[in-house]
C-alpha cells in the first residue's frame, strides 16, 4: 500500500491518500471482460431513434444553434435537479448491459422511471402523444424482466418547473417486448454493417430540429416507413399517479434554478486549459472518457462495458451536491470510479502512484468530495498486455480529507471564473508537461513558460 504525504500548498491536493491494489476485484473484472467480448453494444436510445443513431455513428453531430443548445442545457439542468432531489426514492442513472444492449435508467425505484423534460405538457393519451417515450420505457422493462414502468414528464417554462405528470405504464407481454427489442437490434446492426440506413424506420426528429437534417448531413426524406408498433400495442394499462406528480412538483418548485458552475471535473483538474476551452469553445469529450488516453478508445469502451455488464444497480450515478460540477459521478459498488487506459509496459506501483500519476488521485478526490465518500477506485486497462489476465488493474484510494478536496474545487472554480471575467489566465495552474504536445492552445497559454511538469 502506498500513501501520499499531506500537501497544503495553495492549489495542491489536500490531505494524505492511501492507495492499494485490489487483485481480487481485478480478477473478477478480467473474467467479466472475457465474457463480454469485443462487440460494441447498442443502446436503447439507438433503438428508439435508429436513423438518428445511424448518422451519429457515421459522423459526429453538427454543431447546435446557440438557441437549441441553451434549451437543451436548461432541460439537462432540471433533469439532474430532479435526480438529486429525489434520489432517496431509488438508484440514479442505473447502467445496465445485457446481451449486447445497454441502457441508463434515470431512476430505478419500485419500477424503472424515465424522466423527460420539455416545454409542452403531456395530454390525455401519453401513448399517442409520446410514443417514443413509451417505447423506451418498454425496452427498460424488457431488459429488467418487469411488466411495469413509470414516465415522469416535467414541464418547464422560463427556466422553471411549472408542472409534473407521473404515469405508470403496464405491459401485457414482456416476452413480446424482448422479441421486438432484439428485432430492432438486429436491424440496426445490419444497417451499421452495410453502411446504409435506408431500411431503418422514419426518424421521429425529422422536421423537429434534427441537427443532421438542418446541416444536410443525412439522406432522410421524412416519408420513410414507420417502425414496428409492437411495444405500443403491448401496453395493457396507463395509470396516472397524482400523488407522485404532486410530490415531485412541490420538490422541484421549491428548488432553486440550476446555477452556473463547472461543467466537468476536468475543468478543475486543468483550469488553464478550461479557460481557453470556455473562451474559444471546444467539442464535447463525454462524461467518463474525458481523460481517456488518445488512441485507446476501443479498450476504454470494453472497460466501460465490462463494469456495466454486472448485476443491476452495481453501476449507477452517486448523487452529488448542488455546487458540484454538472458531470455525473459514476459509482461502482457505491464508490466513485475512474476508468483509464495506459500504454505503459509495467503495471502501476501503488506505493508511488500518488506522485507519478497525481491526476488520478486529484480527480478521484474531487469526485469523492462531490458525492461525500472517502473511498474511490481507478480501473486501469493496459494496451500492451500480452494476456487478458494482465489487462486490468484496480487501485483503491482512501482519502483522509475529503472536505479539503471540496474546498480546493470551490477555490479553483472561483479563480477560473475570475480569470474568464478578467480575460487573463496567467494566474491559473499550468497544465502538466505531458499535455502540451496535443494542446491546441499551446502557443498562447503560457504553460511551458511556467515550466509545469506537475499535475498539481
Amino acid at each position: 500500500m502506498g500513501s501520499a504525504p499531506s500537501v497544503t500548498d495553495e492549489g495542491r491536493a489536500p490531505g494524505s491518500v492511501a492507495v492499494r491494489d485490489d487483485p481480487g476485484l481485478a480478477r473478477e473484472l478480467v473474467d467479466r471482460f472475457r465474457r463480454t467480448g469485443d462487440r460494441r453494444s447498442v443502446s436503447v436510445s439507438d433503438l428508439v431513434a435508429p436513423r438518428r443513431a445511424f448518422w451519429r455513428r457515421r459522423a459526429p453531430p453538427p454543431p447546435l444553434s446557440a438557441e437549441r443548445a441553451a434549451i437543451l442545457s436548461v432541460g439537462r439542468g432540471w433533469h439532474r435537479a430532479a435526480g438529486r432531489l429525489l434520489s432517496n426514492e431509488g438508484r440514479l442513472e442505473v447502467r445496465l448491459r445485457q446481451g449486447g444492449i445497454s441502457c441508463r435508467i434515470d431512476l430505478l425505484a419500485d419500477v424503472p422511471v424515465e424522466i423527460k423534460t420539455g416545454g409542452t405538457p403531456v395530454g390525455a393519451d401519453v401513448v399517442a402523444e409520446r410514443p417514443e417515450h413509451v417505447e423506451q420505457l418498454g425496452m427498460y422493462c424488457a431488459l429488467l424482466g418487469q411488466d411495469r414502468g413509470r414516465l415522469v414528464h416535467v414541464t418547464l417554462s422560463d427556466g422553471r418547473c411549472r408542472a409534473v405528470r407521473a404515469t405508470d405504464v403496464t405491459f401485457r407481454d414482456v416476452g413480446r417486448l424482448k422479441a421486438d427489442l432484439r428485432s430492432r437490434e438486429q436491424a440496426f446492426r445490419a444497417a451499421i454493417e452495410a453502411g446504409v440506413g435506408t431500411g431503418l424506420p422514419r426518424c421521429r426528429w425529422f422536421g423537429r430540429g434534427c441537427e443532421f437534417q438542418e446541416a444536410g448531413a443525412c439522406d432522410c426524406r421524412g416519408d420513410e416507413p414507420t417502425g414496428t408498433p409492437e411495444i405500443r400495442e403491448a401496453v395493457a394499462a396507463v395509470t396516472d399517479r397524482p400523488e407522485i406528480s404532486d410530490r415531485w412538483r412541490r420538490a422541484l418548485a421549491a428548488a432553486p434554478a440550476p446555477a452556473a458552475g463547472p461543467e466537468r471535473f476536468r475543468e478543475l483538474l486543468y483550469p488553464r486549459r478550461a479557460y481557453f476551452e470556455r473562451v474559444r469553445g471546444v467539442g464535447d469529450e463525454g462524461p467518463i472518457a474525458a481523460s481517456a488516453a488518445p488512441g485507446a478508445t476501443d479498450l476504454y469502451r470494453r472497460l466501460l462495458e465490462t463494469i456495466e455488464s454486472g448485476p443491476v444497480g452495481e453501476v449507477r450515478q452517486i448523487p452529488s451536491g448542488w455546487d458540484a460540477p454538472e458531470e455525473e459521478v459514476v459509482g461502482f459498488r457505491d464508490a466513485p470510479i475512474l476508468l483509464r487506459t495506459s500504454r505503459a509496459g509495467a503495471r502501476i506501483d501503488p506505493r508511488n502512484v500518488a506522485t507519478r500519476l497525481p491526476q488520478y488521485g486529484l480527480e478521484l478526490g474531487l469526485r469523492c468530495a462531490a458525492s461525500g465518500t472517502a473511498l474511490g477506485r481507478v480501473i486501469v486497462g493496459y494496451e500492451r498486455a500480452e494476456t487478458d489476465a494482465d489487462r486490468l488493474q484496480v487501485l483503491e484510494y482512501r482519502f483522509e480529507d475529503v472536505a479539503g478536496y471540496a474546498r480546493l474545487a470551490h477555490e479553483r472554480y472561483r479563480r477560473l471564473a475570475e480569470a474568464i471575467a478578467l480575460g487573463e489566465p496567467a494566474g491559473l495552474e499550468p497544465c502538466p508537461g505531458w499535455m502540451a504536445a496535443g494542446c491546441p492552445y499551446r502557443g498562447e497559454c503560457g504553460c511551458e513558460a511556467d515550466g509545469s511538469r506537475s499535475q498539481r
